[in-house]
């Protein structure tokens, strides 16, 4: 039996599923209730796409096996992704990470599902966990320079295909096709409070103001204080000239989410309506250097060039942001590139090499807390 397991294993291996499916089914005639019989016979039909049946089939094995729970979790939670059962999967990885909170796996699966649809806010917080627990991949970086969503070019993978309202609009959003957003979302019969908070940055962005109007009067009917609201709600009340109220909002909302260019550029108009020069003049700069981190991430999704001054400035410019996570990462792959195209010189690369240390042990050894007034730009929101 063992042999007949080892073989079905490297046929799957070597995608001989045909090979693989008749082993496996020969070692479960001689041992049915083995688990690992039925794990190796459950892959093979996951292989195969006869996703119920392999689900069905593990799932019945945890029931007999409880030390195979955890692995039937994570190995059906991908099943159930690619057969299109995304709630299931979704609720499968998030009991993984109650009893494996470090789980990168878990981790990076789960947030690709969550950018797929959409979710950028819920998304970030398992991209910045992958940040922190040390492994964390040049893509998903690029997810976090835009907010937790995909850019231009990821966009277009096919392991990035959207799903739903939300994620096909946010997919139209990076290709920058605001109007056929704008349809996919007025289509739907029933918006959440994060597709509205869409709808509105569409309506703003397309300068649609009768429909932007007809926004506002909804979504102050429903009472929601949603932060992904704040914004539009902020860019409304700047219109109106009741800046100190717009301020308050985009104060709420950089807090929520410091990839956020749009809401420093409009503090920034609002601040100065009030006569608050300096921090004004600091939310532009906030402005400038998040708009260039997210350009930065978009040229990097559509080319496989990579230039190392670039990388220089991206490092650079989260410096200034006060993301050190994301600078540390991006230091990693600016040295794997540079190691690779011969980019930097021996010194520069043992240079690096340091840095990357020594933020490593900073981050390691400090439990660090952004500071609130910095993100805010100055601004205690208690004053105003």
């Amino acid at each position: 039996m063992f042999a007949l397991q080892d073989d079905a294993a490297i046929a799957l291996q070597t995608d001989d599923h045909d090979k693989a499916y008749q082993l496996a089914r020969q070692a479960m005639r001689i041992a049915p209730s083995d688990p690992t019989s039925v794990f190796l016979m459950a892959r093979v039909l996951g292989r195969r796409n006869r996703f119920p049946e392999a689900i069905q089939m593990l799932d019945k094995l945890a029931l007999t096996t409880p030390d195979a729970r955890l692995p039937v979790l994570g190995q059906t939670a991908q099943w159930m992704v690619q057969f299109g059962m995304w709630k299931d999967a979704e609720q499968r990885f998030r009991l993984l990470l109650q009893e494996a909170p470090e789980a990168t796996l878990v981790h990076r699966k789960l947030a690709e599902l969550l950018v797929r649809q959409g979710r950028s806010s819920e998304a970030m917080v398992h991209l910045q966990a992958l940040c922190k627990l040390g492994d964390i991949e040049e893509i998903e970086l690029r997810h976090l320079l835009a907010g937790g969503r995909p850019s231009h070019g990821d966009a277009m993978l096919d392991e990035l295909s959207p799903i739903g309202h939300r994620g096909r609009a946010t997919f139209s959003i990076s290709q920058g096709d605001w109007e056929q957003a704008k349809t996919e979302l007025e289509e739907t019969e029933s918006l959440t409070s994060d597709e509205l908070a869409i709808l509105g940055r569409i309506y703003i962005q397309l300068d649609e103001e009768e429909s932007l109007s007809d926004w506002n009067e909804e979504v102050s009917a429903s009472e929601t204080s949603d932060p992904k609201l704040h914004f539009p709600k902020a860019a409304i009340l700047a219109g109106q000239a009741d800046h100190l109220a717009s301020i308050r909002l985009l104060c709420e909302a950089v807090l929520f989410d410091q990839t956020d260019s749009e809401a420093y550029r409009l503090l920034s108009d609002s601040l100065l309506a009030i006569n608050r020069p300096n921090e004004s003049k600091e939310a532009s700069k906030r402005f400038e250097l998040i708009s260039k981190t997210k350009r930065l991430g978009r040229e990097m999704s559509l080319t496989e060039d990579r230039d190392d001054d670039k990388f220089a400035s991206l490092i650079e410019s989260l410096d200034k942001l006060q993301r050190p996570w994301e600078s540390l990462h991006w230091c990693g792959v600016r040295l794997a590139y540079a190691k690779a195209n011969k980019s930097l010189t021996n010194n520069e690369l043992e240079r690096l090499a340091t840095d990357i240390k020594e933020r490593s042990t900073k981050l390691q050894n400090t439990a660090w807390i952004q500071d609130r007034e910095f993100v805010t730009c100055g601004i205690d929101l208690n004053s105003l």
